[in-house]
């Protein structure tokens, strides 16, 4: 069962919506769903329908999010993004945003077998070396352990720009599996 009320929609808002809310509220829907008549936060956002029980905190955290998983350079091998997401998710224990973003990951590459294998990842022959290294920085970053040999690998892969980008995925979305394991929000119908 779900802790908090989810703002799915702008109706959706609990309490008495004043001026200053209703207008972070529509910024919020206008961003996230721009021109829809009858906006909704769909359950893979459930993050930010969660976050919207303060609306300029979820704008801001959309804007970041889309940022982080949309413009970084480092981030456009779709591939390696959602493999680095769903190593967060499997360290955090976050079955929900593992459920959720397992269409993302099939559709950029990273099939059952692969996310099967994470947790043997040492050990599988499936994956690359490209692919052991970003499993092993991604679990590195969400213990708060990075060794210097390993952050020099990343930096000799991706370069220090590269580096930090990647950083910065694996931190945020660590963020987003705690929110998402705090708040408990109700699994999508059929899940």
């Amino acid at each position: 069962m779900a802790r908090v009320t989810a703002v799915h929609r702008p109706a959706d808002y609990p309490g008495p919506v004043d001026e200053a809310t209703a207008q972070a509220l529509a910024e919020l829907f206008a961003h996230v769903c721009p021109g829809a008549r009858e906006p909704e936060i769909d359950q893979s956002h459930a993050g930010i329908a969660i976050a919207a029980l303060n609306p300029k905190l979820a704008l801001q955290l959309a804007k970041l999010s889309g940022f982080i998983a949309g413009e970084l350079p480092w981030c456009r091998r779709r591939d390696l993004r959602e493999l680095a997401m769903q190593v967060v998710n499997l360290h955090f224990g976050c079955d929900y945003a593992f459920r959720v973003r397992l269409p993302a990951a099939q559709a950029a590459g990273i099939g059952a077998a692969l996310l099967a294998a994470l947790p043997a990842w040492r050990s599988s022959a499936l994956f690359d070396a490209e692919q052991r290294l970003v499993i092993e920085y991604t679990q590195a970053v969400v213990t708060g352990a990075v060794p210097a040999e390993l952050f020099a690998r990343v930096v000799e892969r991706y370069g220090e720009k590269g580096a930090v980008e990647f950083t910065t995925l694996a931190a945020f979305w660590s963020f987003w599996a705690m929110l998402l394991n705090a708040t408990r929000p109700e699994p999508e119908p059929g899940a």
